[in-house]
């Protein structure tokens, strides 16, 4: 899969992450999500995005939660991962916070590329059920 089908708006990240903390506190009452199936090579992109930093071992990328809910159906959710790069911010006191690199956007909410130093979110998840291993005995 290419880059440009498993990433997405910063918006739409902010909408899903939005979703889940909305819902957090009952949404396990009534959903059941019990892991993701995330497709090996889109992890390598996501990877890919900060593989300059990949000469420190320190090297983080960071995961939300979120729920998208159906353009179609109201009530129909679908849990999600997002995953962003991240970039070291060392802090007067020596600690380093790790700065989600988000994407730069123009003023009609359009991505620009990664040469101004913003990246990509991505959303390649597969929530399980359905996508589980009825054999594992994680599942």
């Amino acid at each position: 899969m290419s880059k440009e089908q498993n990433t997405i708006s910063l918006d739409k990240a902010k909408a899903w992450t939005q979703e889940w903390r909305q819902d957090e506190s009952d949404y396990n009452k009534y959903n059941q999500c019990n892991g993701f199936l995330v497709p090996a090579v889109d992890l390598e992109e996501a990877l890919m995005e900060i593989r300059k930093q990949l000469k420190d071992r320190n090297v983080y990328v960071r995961v939300y939660l979120g729920v998208e809910v159906s353009d179609t159906d109201p009530t129909e959710f679908t849990e999600k991962l997002i995953m962003v790069g991240t970039r070291p911010d060392p802090q007067d006191d020596g600690t380093i916070i790790y700065r989600d690199i988000l994407p730069n956007e123009d003023s009609k909410g359009s991505a620009l590329d990664d040469t101004n130093g913003g990246g990509s979110i991505w959303d390649f998840t597969d929530p399980c059920p359905p996508a589980c291993d009825d054999k594992s005995l994680l599942n």
